[in-house]
């Protein structure tokens, strides 16, 4: 699962994507530039499970605490999703 949180002047970059992959290996955040639409990647993260202290931490450096609480809890959401898809 992707999602890609379109924030703007509150974020570093303006564009934050989240990425959960289906067999819940890792959590991908990329911080995308979007000035002029180029797109570049201006930082990522990679953790390997859902530690959401960590996430929230390092999200608290590049955004506000609102949108923080967003990706978080899509994150949180999602990942739950996946794990009752793959327990069945």
């Amino acid at each position: 699962m992707t999602k890609t949180f379109k924030i703007g002047e509150y974020a570093v970059g303006g564009k934050i994507k989240v990425s959960i992959p289906k067999t819940l290996t890792n959590i991908k955040i990329d911080v995308l530039d979007s000035n002029y639409g180029t797109g570049k990647l201006v930082n990522q993260y990679i953790y390997y499970s859902f530690d959401r202290i960590r996430i929230e931490r390092d999200l608290w450096q590049i955004t506000t605490t609102y949108y923080t609480d967003m990706i978080t809890s899509w994150i949180n959401k999602n990942w739950k999703v996946e794990l009752i898809k793959n327990s069945i």
